[in-house]
């Protein structure tokens, strides 16, 4: 299994999975083109893509769903609920042959991997992340969701590796010059993992077998990157992990990450 995150953050999200001969997306916020500009940066192609994971229904993260679909016809793996509120245009220009609709939990096995999709917690009508596990290695992918239940930790602990939102760094945005509205939003549990937020959910699930952390939906206006990393410096080594034991990097919104191979 490998993968690069092609976009992470609110103008658009991709990231490319390639397990076996197979080739999937997860969200597809960005348009055709550049997803294939990323990819030639990163030396891969969309021939064999086989499916594509969405998270939920908002903008960032189907707006270029329809052109991929009608290109390559993969199957689109989503929510009901997800479905049932996409964008009119995007929901009118789907072939519903193609969509396969999951619920939370849900063991989906295709071409010799499983795939757990599991809630998460945003203000979308039902969204969902998911955990990727191939030859005893396991990928766990959330953002968007503005807190995670310690309840369900058993379902994401001690992944290989993890893409997690660590959005905002909160005095940043209370200060910034956003509506109210807009940052109560982004604050509330239906929200956006905020930098701490996002580290001590981590220290709670990542286990022997977690390597890499990678760091996603930072925000441009509320966020940066040396801010994100140094945050989860600062609570792991205040609860007693060794910082530097993993890997810990952070996708950008214009540029694909760097290819992890798990």
């Amino acid at each position: 299994m490998q993968f690069t995150i092609l976009a992470s953050g609110s103008k658009g999200n991709c990231t490319y999975l390639e397990i076996g001969q197979n080739i999937y997306l997860i969200d597809l916020g960005i348009s055709l083109r550049q997803v294939q500009s990323r990819l030639e940066i990163v030396h891969k192609t969309l021939t064999h893509l086989e499916g594509v994971f969405i998270t939920h229904e908002h903008t960032d993260h189907v707006s270029g769903l329809v052109s991929v679909v009608k290109k390559f016809k993969p199957r689109v793996y989503m929510t009901e609920g997800t479905y049932k509120n996409l964008p009119k245009m995007i929901l009118t220009g789907l072939d519903p042959n193609l969509i396969e609709l999951i619920n939370f939990d849900q063991i989906l096995m295709p071409d010799g991997f499983t795939v757990r999709p599991f809630m998460t917690y945003h203000d979308a009508l039902e969204p969902c992340g998911y955990k990727f596990t191939e030859a005893g290695k396991s990928l766990v992918y959330m953002t968007d969701s503005g807190y995670y239940p310690q309840k369900h930790f058993d379902i994401i602990r001690n992944a290989d590796a993890y893409i997690v939102e660590s959005n905002h760094e909160p005095e940043m945005l209370l200060e910034s010059d956003r509506p109210w509205l807009l940052k109560k939003r982004i604050l509330d549990d239906q929200g956006h993992l905020s930098n701490e937020d996002s580290a001590f959910l981590l220290i709670n699930v990542i286990g022997i077998n977690t390597k890499t952390i990678i760091l996603a939906h930072l925000s441009e206006e509320c966020n940066t990157p040396e801010m994100a990393l140094s945050v989860y410096r600062r609570v792991f080594e205040e609860q007693g992990l060794i910082y530097d034991d993993y890997k810990i990097l952070y996708a950008m919104q214009d540029y694909p990450l760097q290819e992890v191979i798990l």
